[in-house]
């Protein structure tokens, strides 16, 4: 049973898992608007997901009047321009414009010939892409595949395009013009106006002249305001407990489990997307509170071996650490030589989408690492779970748990140990052979094989930097 310090103690950490939460989320909503980039944040997202089906239906109505006769000249021309492009696609393209320019911290984004000619841009990049495609696809399959890398922002790619058919001499595309852009953006914004109360014109006061803005209304700002109290109630940073979690009552939904602090975990129900009205059986209630009394701590032996790979920079399998490689050094005659400028710009550009990629493929490792020296230090620790509506059961915790990846399961051990019996022997055998590549063979083969490699395993074991062997698993079945 927790002592009074103890259950200080995961008080503490669980008010400052709030704390870290809380500011992260805000951190990363401010730097998405510094961007120019609020349709990616929370309250963006949620926000276009609510629109989108109501500017859909608007444009719709638009584009079947237009049929009929009924939509005016003025539509009828910008509809020509758009006819290859589905409605879906023009109503989620002018939101995400609308909603990166409205919230950007760059005053000048919300005034008005800002935004349609951004929306109007935008439209006439997907409808000219979707040109190339049509006209020339080997070639633009070909700048997909070469130019177009997981680091690559949408605007680049359109660039990219844009250049490259350019070198081909591919000039089959009628520009629009700023005034057809701005024509076309504006009556797409008109709409996202007149389908809510979200947004309205307001007149502002320019360097030369007056001029409109686009801000968002009260009503808007009260949405905006509800969204984010719901985010902050799952913004809390889920780590592991000091202490044994609270048990889950069968009889009272109101009595949640798991982290002590309400606030914590009013995100995270008993059962994950079940209904509040269906009492659960004794049993599973039972058992999910059992679990919850297994006590871990941290594999420091695995933990230092991991700290090692990450300053060499070295991967294995789900550990992937930052590799970052340098930038290119800027040459002396860059400003008369063409071709050393393009080759720095080249080698600067391809030096940095490999490093963008490096910094996301090293995400979860890098959250792993945190959370394992977090309670690298830590005697004990326990894990809240819960169900879900299928009835199975998962940790509350993203890291150090049962579930977790292969990196992350290595990085753990049951507090409480137990002696290795022969049996467990030889599952133990038959996991290592398996991990190693042999998952085909007889349950024989892969403890005979253990057997026939336990000095170059053991070597492994106790000096996993210098003997690697087991790199080229995939190229060879033995050691």
């Amino acid at each position: 049973m927790a002592t009074p310090q103890q259950i200080d103690e995961q008080i503490e950490l669980e008010k400052s898992q709030i704390d870290q939460g809380l500011a992260r989320l805000k951190k990363n909503t401010k730097d998405l608007e510094q961007k120019d980039y609020a349709s990616a944040s929370i309250y963006g997202c949620t926000s276009i997901e609510q629109l989108l089906p109501l500017l859909v239906k608007d444009i719709d109505s638009a584009r079947s009047r237009l049929k009929r006769g009924r939509a005016g000249h003025a539509f009828k021309e910008m509809s020509e321009h758009l006819d290859g492009v589905e409605t879906e696609a023009i109503a989620l393209i002018t939101c995400k414009v609308a909603f990166d320019k409205i919230f950007s911290q760059d005053q000048t984004q919300r005034l008005v010939h800002n935004i349609t000619d951004s929306i109007g841009s935008a439209l006439e990049a997907e409808c000219q892409l979707r040109h190339y495609e049509n006209t020339v696809p080997a070639l633009f399959n070909y700048i997909k595949k070469t130019y177009w890398l997981e680091s690559t922002g949408t605007e680049q790619k359109y660039v990219n395009v844009k250049t490259k058919m350019s070198h081909f001499n591919i000039n089959t595309w009628t520009p629009w013009g700023i005034s057809k852009r701005r024509q076309i953006g504006s009556s797409f914004l008109d709409k996202i106006i007149s389908t809510t109360n979200w947004f309205e014109k307001r007149p502002v006061r320019a360097a030369k002249h007056s001029t409109y803005a686009i801000v968002a209304t009260q009503e808007f700002m009260d949405h905006r305001d509800e969204i984010m109290d719901i985010a902050e109630l799952y913004s809390p940073l889920l780590w592991p407990m000091l202490i044994e979690p609270n048990n889950w009552d069968r009889f009272d939904n109101n009595k949640r489990g798991g982290y002590l602090i309400n606030r914590i975990m009013k995100g995270h129900d008993m059962v994950r997307r079940g209904k509040c009205t269906i009492i659960q059986g004794e049993k599973p209630i039972k058992f999910l509170n059992q679990i919850q009394k297994v006590s871990y701590k941290v594999n420091t032996d695995v933990l230092d071996v991991a700290e090692s790979l990450m300053k060499r920079k070295i991967s294995v399998g789900k550990f992937i650490p930052v590799i970052e490689i340098e930038a290119p050094t800027r040459p002396p005659d860059i400003d008369t030589n063409p071709e050393s400028l393009k080759r720095w710009k080249k080698e600067s550009t391809d030096a940095h989408n490999t490093n963008a990629r490096a910094l996301r493929r090293a995400c979860r490792t890098r959250q792993t690492m945190e959370a394992a020296r977090r309670f690298r230090d830590v005697e004990r620790y326990f894990i809240p779970w819960s169900f879900d509506y299928r009835g199975r059961v998962y940790p509350i915790p993203a890291f150090l748990t049962p579930q977790d990846t292969d990196f992350g399961k290595s990085l753990i051990t049951f507090e409480e140990g137990s002696p290795v019996t022969p049996e467990a022997e030889k599952w133990l055998a038959f996991q290592v052979a398996t991990t190693f590549g042999l998952d085909k063979a007889s349950m024989e083969e892969r403890q005979q094989w253990v057997r026939d490699n336990i000095d170059y395993i053991t070597l492994i074991a106790t000096d996993p930097y210098n003997e690697k062997e087991w790199e080229n698993k995939n190229e060879s079945k033995s050691l």
